[in-house]
């Protein structure tokens, strides 16, 4: 039992006794991220505790900056030394959707490790570390999910609307529209008391999945006429982007974002990756419609990374074009053998 009357109890009491409580959540935070942090942010102000932030290791797409109104938070790349003293400060860290503090960034692991006060953790991730309290459904659509249960077991007369808006967007953004990541009944049913609360869902998809930009909609067109690669034989595709194709598009962060589900719209796909070049990395994205590809595994073992089953992230510090290469003869090598 994940929502231990206890668990909950103990939660309970660390932060009623806590005076600077810091959220943190993943590098390359997304909707999830977003969604759940700012969610639980707001439900702490309801509750009446003053003095709270959240740090996110680095920026976070545009499109969700409209669940920040009133909420204090910091980026970390932009203003380190305000996060370290921040940390400092706190008396009480919660740690969301992440499975282990080095998923932030290693200037803010090396800021946390010294410090001798509680972390929580509250994540959907499989693996998770040691936590002084561990909130770990590998099982639950999103840790959006997971936040509004705990929250209702805290207090659920503070969930408001605004606290309905961040906890949807997270669920809406990890399911990609309940299309996937949703096999239990339990996402629709908080979806549905959400909306009980007064929850309007048609302007809060259009602001998060409709709205793109010109230069968006253009890289878009651009990927999947000319760097769409398929392989049919082997039930898998993939689309890489070098920096310089992302400044011909004046990339801005999120801009990515779902361009890797879009391998998957073509019949028979079953294993999509997305390649993207950055400063000294190359960021990769697989997704999976066959359990018996685990992507999850597959990242970990082969691209330094992890995620779910269906759905992970990886990196690479060799350059795209070798990249692509290593890929390739992954999926020539037969990923549906799972010999990874």
């Amino acid at each position: 039992m994940i929502l231990t009357k206890e668990k909950i109890e103990q939660f309970s009491k660390m932060i009623e006794v806590s005076d600077n409580i810091v959220i943190l959540s993943h590098f390359n935070p997304d909707g999830d991220a977003v969604g759940s942090t700012t969610g639980l942010y707001k439900f702490l102000q309801n509750l009446g505790k003053k003095n709270l932030s959240i740090i996110y290791p680095n920026e976070y797409a545009q499109n969700l900056s409209f669940l920040f109104e009133g909420v204090n938070h910091l980026i970390a790349s932009n203003g380190l030394l305000t996060a370290k003293q921040l940390l400092k400060q706190a008396d009480l860290l919660i740690f969301m959707d992440l499975n282990r503090i080095s998923r932030t960034s290693e200037e803010l692991q090396r800021l946390i490790d010294p410090l001798d006060i509680p972390k929580i953790l509250i994540d959907h991730h499989i693996d998770p570390h040691q936590f002084d309290i561990s909130f770990s459904d590998s099982e639950a659509s999103s840790t959006a999910e997971l936040t509004y249960k705990i929250i209702k077991q805290l207090d659920s007369t503070k969930i408001d609307l605004n606290v309905a808006k961040s906890i949807y967007t997270g669920i809406c953004t990890d399911t990609g529209s309940f299309s996937y990541s949703c096999s239990r009944k339990d996402c629709f049913e908080v979806a549905a008391e959400l909306v009980d609360l007064g929850l309007e869902i048609a302007p809060l998809k259009r602001q998060v999945f409709d709205l793109s930009s010109e230069n968006r909609l253009k890289l878009l067109g651009y990927l999947l006429s000319e760097k769409l690669r398929v392989f049919s034989e082997h039930k898998a595709a993939y689309i890489s982007v070098s920096k310089q194709e992302l400044r011909q598009f004046n990339f801005q962060k999120g801009d990515l974002e779902g361009v890797v589900n879009y391998c998957l719209k073509i019949e028979g796909i079953e294993f999509a990756a997305l390649l993207s070049e950055r400063q000294d990395t190359i960021r990769l994205s697989f997704r999976s419609t066959n359990p018996n590809i685990d992507v999850n595994k597959f990242a970990n073992q082969y691209w330094n990374g992890g995620g779910h089953i269906l759905a992970a992230g990886g990196n690479s510090t060799l350059s795209l074009e070798e990249t692509e290469k290593i890929l390739e003869e992954q999926i020539h090598n037969n990923l549906h053998e799972n010999n990874y």
